[in-house]
């Protein structure tokens, strides 16, 4: 069937764009022929300053996976919980001695398992009005304590 009409967008390379900055008309394309990329003019924003068009058949946004910068090595990341034994920011005694990846590590929020006697408090300040014996992990620096003789003994 023969062509009644053509229609031609304005186009150039990225570097193309960048270097003369444009401003397109209102709804006036610009490609990109080296990216495949596109912009709508408004009328009065110059080529740099406009957001690049993303959209799928349906007009829902979306990006390519291999377009997306600074992403995951995979993709999505896995949720996932550790025992005690994989934490690393324990002090004193319950740091992990054979760790060797400190590239992973959790915070005590991240444990799933973590239990302490029913008179261990974990708090960033001391409880006010603790019993004898009480025990006290201080979540800031995470000394240990014991309530004796009506003070705070690090442990």
């Amino acid at each position: 069937m023969p062509a009644q009409t053509v229609i031609k967008l304005r186009r150039g390379t990225a570097s193309q764009w960048t270097t003369v900055n444009p401003v397109l008309a209102a709804g006036e394309i610009g490609l990109e022929t080296n990216t495949n990329r596109t912009k709508y003019g408004d009328g009065v924003t110059a080529w740099s300053s406009l957001p690049y068009s993303v959209a799928d058949a349906s007009g829902t946004s979306s990006v390519d996976w291999t377009a997306v910068l600074n992403k995951p090595a995979t993709f999505p990341p896995s949720a996932h919980t550790h025992v005690k034994a994989d934490v690393t920011d324990f002090a004193h005694t319950h740091v992990k001695a054979d760790v060797t990846d400190f590239a992973h590590t959790h915070t005590m929020a991240d444990i799933t398992d973590l239990e302490f006697p029913p008179t261990t408090v974990m708090s960033d300040t001391a409880p006010s009005s603790p019993a004898p014996a009480t025990r006290w992990v201080n979540t800031t620096n995470f000394i240990e304590y014991i309530y004796y003789d009506s003070t705070w003994v690090e442990v």
